[in-house]
């Protein structure tokens, strides 16, 4: 799919990331450690322009391969880098994804990631033809879970082992989102 894309909301546009995002991109993630280290082992305060370039050249071409989308959140107004959006563990045979997203500290309790979250789940049901989305969280990331159930998830299970990161594995709490969840039917008029 082409990289030259983007999605737009009241205040957000998502669009694949790009080099110029570079110096932007370690500002965010050093500026958010305390909030997503503890979810995220990659966000680190040694985070580089080296882990920033690989991540960026990684993701465009996870996107020309259709492999998985990743997104960067901008808010509308300032332009800045207000988080990130992902599809990701694409399965064709499931037709299916992963639903990650992550919100700049800066950014935090303005809905971005539900608004985000929302836009990217329309575009993986309507222009991919994805069947099924799961959002898998800590089993402490409170935020991530809201986030979740905003966004019109179900809640289905505590998987044992489900995440694996730093070297160990702990539980995850699934969600799914199928497009009926953003779309529910409309109830039909009695008829006469």
């Amino acid at each position: 799919m082409n990289t030259d894309f983007d999605i737009s909301t009241p205040r957000l546009v998502l669009r694949p990331y790009k080099i110029v995002d570079l110096n932007e991109l370690i500002d965010a993630v050093r500026s958010s450690v305390s909030e997503l280290s503890p979810w995220l082992s990659w966000c680190t305060s040694d985070y580089d322009q080296h882990d920033a370039y690989e991540w960026i050249n990684a993701s465009r071409n996870n996107w020309q391969h259709n492999i998985s989308y990743e997104m960067g959140i901008f808010e509308r107004h300032s332009g800045l880098l207000a988080g990130s959006v992902s599809l990701n563990n694409v399965s064709i045979t499931l037709n299916s994804a992963e639903l990650g997203y992550w919100i700049r500290s800066s950014f935090h309790r303005q809905r971005f990631a539900t608004e985000a979250c929302q836009a990217i789940s329309e575009f993986a049901f309507s222009t991919l033809g994805l069947t099924r989305l799961e959002i898998v969280t800590h089993t402490g990331n409170l935020a991530s879970q809201r986030t979740a159930l905003a966004i019109q998830a179900k809640f289905e299970c505590t998987a044992r082992n489900r995440i694996f990161a730093a070297g160990k594995p702990s539980d995850g709490l699934v969600f799914s989102l199928i497009p009926q969840d953003l779309h529910p039917a409309k109830p039909a008029f009695p008829t006469a």
